[in-house]
């Protein structure tokens, strides 16, 4: 099986980010994601969504198909895709870290690594950027799940 990674950045509007709705979608993703054999993380802050998509070709390009037609996703732009020997975000099937709500401790560790706009961590423009942001992320979860 032949497996990809794919990292996506896009718009959204506050209007319909409330916890509640993050919370149905990553319930909803989490399970579309595991019939797929799909792992990812998906980050937000302030109206930026930045994304790691992991697994077969086929179903991670059909995804990123319905990312880009999704209405809740504007300005959706392709940061990196490529093939990987093996995941990195294996973790989850899904798994949102946003970073509009970190504690101070995880929040001064960003500020000092990432641009911080009004308060808000600026999601990089770069591939490179955002693989480290992806990064930083993964580990913060697991660090809070003990692992």
């Amino acid at each position: 099986m032949s497996l990809c990674r794919l990292v996506y950045k896009s718009k959204t509007s506050w209007d319909i980010l409330s916890n509640q709705l993050l919370a149905q979608l990553a319930e909803r993703s989490e399970e579309n994601n595991r019939m797929l054999d799909i792992t990812g993380l998906l980050i937000l802050s302030d109206e930026t969504f930045l994304q790691v998509l992991e697994g077969p070709d086929d179903a991670v390009n059909e995804l990123y198909a319905r990312i880009v037609s999704n209405p809740l996703h504007r300005e959706v732009t392709l940061l990196s895709y490529g093939q990987v020997p093996a995941r990195n975000f294996e973790d989850w099937s899904m798994r949102i870290v946003d970073l509009n709500n970190l504690t101070m401790n995880p929040r001064e560790l960003f500020r000092k690594k990432y641009e911080d706009r009004e308060g808000y961590i600026q999601v990089p423009h770069d591939a490179l950027g955002a693989m480290s942001l992806l990064f930083d992320a993964r580990a913060l979860c697991l660090a809070e799940s003990g692992a």
